[in-house]
Formats: C-alpha cells, sequence, structure tokens
C-alpha cells in the first residue's frame, strides 16, 4: 500500500513502497456530533451513530486517481475506493490490528505454512459465491510480474486449495512479516471469471472492480469521481449508507466552497492548513496516521553519494519551524521512517523512546550545514530539483522553506510541483537523486516500511540504493524469527544502524485531517481507519 489523508501515499509496487507502495492508504478519523468544532482525535471511537438510514454521501477527494486497480496504481486514494468494493484474506483493524476478511480464521502451523479457512456465506456484488479458485486466481493476479504487488509475494513457494474452504500458503524462506501479506495492502480478492475476461483492464471507467465488500462501484470518471451503490450481498452488517460519491476536487477553495454550499459532505486528506478553514462549517478531526514524510537521497547518485552533502541538507532542514509553521503543530518531528507507534506488538513503549532517543537529532544549523558541505567534494554548491504532488501542498512548502535555507549554502534547490499520478510514476530508485517519500502504513507492522526502504534487497523500493550489512542482517534476521521481543529488537537494530549513514532524512510524523458535516459521525476511528471498509462506520449522528 501505497497516498493518505493529507495526499498519497506513493506506489507500492515501488510498497506501495511508497507511500511507494505505496502506495496505501490511512485515512483516520472522524467526528462526533455536535456543532463545529476542531478535535484532537484518538485511535478510540470518538461518536455513536444511530440505525437511520443515509440515502446518498458526497465526499470530496484531494486528488483524481487514472485506475481503480490498486496493482497498477497503488496510492491512498486508490484504496480509499478499493477497500469498500473488495476485500483480503485478513483484514486490518482501526487500530492496526490484524482481524477476519474473507477468511473467518487462520493458523500458521510452522514458520513457512499459513492456512486460511474462507467463510461460508461470502459473495461477490454480483450474486456468485467466492470460493478458493477465486482466491487462488487473485493471488496469482497479484504475483503477475505486471502488478505493483509483486514484490510481497515474492518469496512465496507455492498458493494451494488444500480444502473445499481452505488455502494454505507456504514460504520458500521463514518470514513473520508474510502475516500481512494477505491484507487489503497486498491482496484485494476478486472473481476468477471476472479477472480473466478483464486481464489489463480491470479499474477502468468500463470495467470497473468487482469485489466481495459492502459497496460495488456504479461509475467511474478519471478526473470526476467515483459512485458506489450498496452491495447487499455483504455477508457483514447492512451499512447505513446506501449512495456513496466520492467527487476529486484537486482545487482548496473549490473544496471549500462545496461545502459551505452543501454540495459535499465533507471530506478526506484535507492538508492541516486547509483543514483550518473548514473549521467553521465542519467537524475536523486530526488523528494522528503513523504517516511520515522524509527526503530519500539517491546514495548511489552525486552529490549524494557524499555524506557530507546528506549531513548538509539535514542541518539545513528546519523540521521543528515546517511542523509548527507549515502543519500548525499538527506533526511531530521524526527522528525515523517508522513512528513510535508502531512497534506496540513488539516492543515495549519505554524500550522504543529510548531507542529513539539515541538517534541523531539534525538540529537546524545553518553554520553546521556550511561545516558539512565544505567537508563535501561539492563545496561550491550545486543545483538540483525537487518535485512534490499537487496534492501536497504542504511537502511544497516544505521544499521551499528548505530551498531558502540551501540557497545560504549556495545550493539551488528548484521546487516544482507536479500532478500525483506522475509523481507516483517517478517514484523508483534512480529516477531522480532527491526525492520526497509520503508513505502511509496499511499494517501496523514496522517492517513494512523497514523492508522495502532500509533493505538493500529491495532494489524496486529502497528509493536511496542504501546498502548496509549490519542492517541487512539483522533484517534478515527479523524474518526468519517469531518470537515478537526478538523480531522488534532486529527490527529496531536495522533502524539504529541507518539512522548514522542518512540514507532519508524524515521530516515528520502527520496527523490527518477528515471533515464532516455535524449530523454525520465515524465509528471506531483510527490510524488504519481507511484501509478497510470505512463508510461502514458513517452513520447518522444521534440528536
Amino acid at each position: 500500500m501505497h497516498s493518505g489523508p493529507n495526499g498519497p501515499i506513493g506506489r507500492r509496487g515501488v510498497l506501495r513502497a511508497a507511500g511507494a507502495g505505496i502506495g496505501v492508504l490511512a485515512f483516520s478519523a472522524v467526528l462526533s456530533a455536535c456543532s463545529p468544532q476542531k478535535r484532537d482525535g484518538a485511535d478510540g471511537a470518538v461518536g455513536q451513530g444511530t440505525d437511520e438510514p443515509v440515502d446518498t454521501l458526497t465526499l470530496a477527494l484531494p486528488s483524481s486517481v487514472s485506475t481503480l486497480d490498486v496493482s497498477r496504481e497503488s496510492g491512498i486514494l486508490n484504496y480509499v475506493v478499493a477497500c469498500l468494493v473488495q476485500e483480503s484474506l485478513l483484514s486490518v483493524g482501526p487500530t492496526g490490528k490484524l482481524q477476519p476478511g474473507l477468511a473467518e480464521s487462520w493458523k500458521q502451523p510452522d514458520a513457512t505454512t499459513y492456512v486460511y479457512t474462507l467463510r461460508r456465506d461470502a459473495k461477490f456484488s454480483d450474486g456468485t459465491p467466492v470460493t478458493t479458485d477465486d482466491v487462488l486466481a487473485s493471488v496469482e493476479a497479484a504475483r503477475d510480474d505486471a502488478s505493483g504487488l509483486a514484490y510481497a509475494w515474492a518469496d512465496v513457494a507455492s498458493v494451494k486449495a488444500t480444502g473445499a474452504r481452505e488455502i494454505t500458503v507456504r514460504l520458500k524462506n521463514p518470514d513473520a512479516a508474510f502475516a500481512w501479506t494477505p491484507t487489503p495492502g497486498t491482496l484485494l480478492i476478486s472473481s476468477k471469471a471476472f479477472l480473466a475476461r478483464n486481464k489489463g483492464k480491470v479499474g477502468t471507467p468500463r470495467t470497473l472492480l468487482l469485489g466481495s465488500g459492502p459497496y460495488r462501484v456504479t461509475s467511474f470518471a478519471a478526473d470526476d469521481h467515483v459512485g458506489l451503490e450498496r452491495n447487499d450481498d455483504w455477508w457483514g452488517d447492512r451499512p447505513s449508507v446506501r449512495s456513496l460519491k466520492l467527487s476529486f476536487i484537486p482545487d482548496a477553495g473549490t473544496r471549500l466552497v462545496a461545502m459551505k454550499s452543501g454540495s459535499v459532505d465533507g471530506a478526506l486528506g484535507l492538508p492541516s492548513d486547509e483543514a483550518r478553514t473548514w473549521e467553521a462549517d465542519a467537524q475536523v478531526t486530526y488523528t494522528g496516521d503513523r504517516s511520515v514524510v522524509a527526503l530519500a537521497f539517491d546514495t548511489a547518485q552525486a552529490p549524494f553519494d557524499d555524506v557530507h552533502v546528506r549531513k548538509a541538507f539535514a542541518h539545513a532542514a528546519d523540521r521543528a519551524g515546517m511542523t509548527k509553521g507549515i502543519l500548525h503543530g499538527k506533526a511531530e518531528v521524526a527522528s525515523a521512517l517508522v513512528s513510535p507507534d508502531m512497534w506496540g506488538d513488539l516492543l515495549a513503549a519505554d524500550a522504543v523512546d529510548a531507542a529513539y532517543d539515541k538517534l541523531p537529532a539534525w538540529d537546524f544549523d545553518l553554520d553546521l550545514a556550511k561545516a558539512e558541505l565544505a567537508k563535501s567534494a561539492h563545496k561550491d554548491g550545486f543545483s538540483l530539483d525537487l518535485t512534490y504532488p499537487g496534492s501536497g501542498p504542504q511537502l511544497g512548502k516544505a521544499a521551499l522553506a528548505l530551498a531558502a535555507s540551501l540557497k545560504e549554502l549556495g545550493i539551488t534547490l528548484n521546487v516544482k510541483e507536479t500532478t500525483l499520478e506522475q509523481w507516483i510514476a517517478d517514484l523508483l530508485p534512480g529516477r531522480k537523486p532527491l526525492q520526497f517519500l509520503w508513505y502511509y502504513p496499511v499494517t501496523g507492522d514496522p517492517a513494512e516500511l523497514t523492508n522495502a526502504y532500509l533493505d538493500g534487497q529491495a532494489t524496486a523500493t529502497n528509493l536511496p540504493h542504501y546498502d548496509n550489512s549490519v542492517v541487512d542482517e539483522a533484517l534478515a534476521a527479523a524474518r526468519k524469527t517469531t518470537d515478537p521481543a526478538a523480531r522488534g529488537a532486529h527490527l529496531m537494530t536495522a533502524v539504529t544502524a541507518a539512522a548514522a549513514d542518512l540514507p532519508y532524512l524524515p521530516l515528520w510524523w502527520a496527523q490527518t485531517a477528515t471533515a464532516f458535516s455535524e449530523d454525520l459521525v465515524f465509528e471506531e476511528p483510527g490510524p488504519f481507519a481507511l484501509v478497510g471498509p470505512w463508510a461502514t462506520r458513517v452513520k447518522k449522528a444521534a440528536s
């Protein structure tokens, strides 16, 4: 998986890998019912809805998508749609816990074997039952060389039906992170017949999607909207919202006018500076979404093959000023790609805090930045570009702030805006010496980030071409162990060993801003609230 509330995730094949991979998603949180106000969300519920039907719901999204097929384009917005329509074997709960999906149960008999038992009552929205053949066909589609999700299945030896409702996956080697692979970030299930009939055309305006989720797509115009209707054959509880329209409205002013006029009932993925302007007309919730924004330095290309240049950039970035001035305090200066909250199932909070306290601080100091540049092979300065997606204006503002500081060092940073689609397409190792990594996790596992972005073998997603034997060995050890504490320790070793080399400069861990009209409530918000059938939790607010 995997763009996010404030924008994209990135390219998942790349884990989307960023937000590449990234693509993948994670909007979080919405609101309880009362007069318009802002709320600082938490991982728990913020409001309780009623069973009163919601006939139509229209929400604004900050960018368009060119396809609904996340294996071809895996930004966060693609997942916002796809996770309403398609399901995986397992699901990710709003707080990041593994839960049943199309598989009602699962087990791991040994380190390389996973067994999933399908539900009896699951049907696709065309009325046909979900079978093991459909699961096998969907896995094969994900593993196809043309799929952006293939990286997640690379270590799979076999996937077979071992019973009428049983699927068994065997790995070539132990990999504890595989437990998260059959979730929406890297597997969305469709019918075998649909995939065969529409090979290479899934997710287009003509073909749309077919899944077993609570909604079905009825219309898709790539530059305008996605229309969805409730799937009454869904195995879960019937959603309150019958008809849903997701409108692509890239312009911030137009989005706000649409809210004020009643043309939309809310918006997902609002940049924090824009969200403030919605507080008088909507309920705005800010929730930590565990996303990270970082600069990726290509260590295989000049000038970033020189660590002193990387350190000069680190000291020239006023990260505290960015979180305060650009994000209005709705973010935290990041010291690593992995948010501290993602270690909860592996390491105790005090152990995480102790480890993170030892990471390099890279304080904003232009004198130190100049001194580092003077030690480099590029002491006379240079010029290069940094591109950001139009759906992430906060990234553009951060880049401009950095450019102003770098100018004092004799470095010219040309900041350029592009479309989200083009930005995702360019998010590949070797494409540019300096890139933004904008990633929204779609699992509760730190390895989602470490394996994609720090492993020297992850050639499709390792944007900096980073290769460190200590890091690689720690990641390999983490794959082999099933003991949570040992696995957490290995992953933390990788994070801390990489930090000193500075292949990435983490800028901030962000919060999601979501706005809804005062008569609606979103139950069970959390950092992974949109990595699943999120619209089923939108309800009429209690009076």
